[in-house]
């Protein structure tokens, strides 16, 4: 991926139930808020409680 491809493209988790999460860039404090905001859906909407590294498996990175 180029450095101009990398600025921009996001990451993406996308949930089962249809909610989809987005951090632009490639910046880690996105990631780490991406990463907070599928941990807070997953437990307050399906009683779920993941990981740091379970989110980050369920990352894709879109351009």
């Amino acid at each position: 991926m180029s450095t101009k491809e990398a600025l921009a493209a996001s990451k993406v988790v996308r949930c089962s139930c249809g909610l989809e999460f987005k951090a632009p860039g490639m910046a880690s404090e996105a990631e780490r808020h991406l990463i907070q905001a599928v941990k807070r859906h997953a437990k307050d909407a399906h009683d779920l409680d993941f990981g740091d590294e379970q989110v980050l498996a369920m990352i894709e990175v879109v351009a």
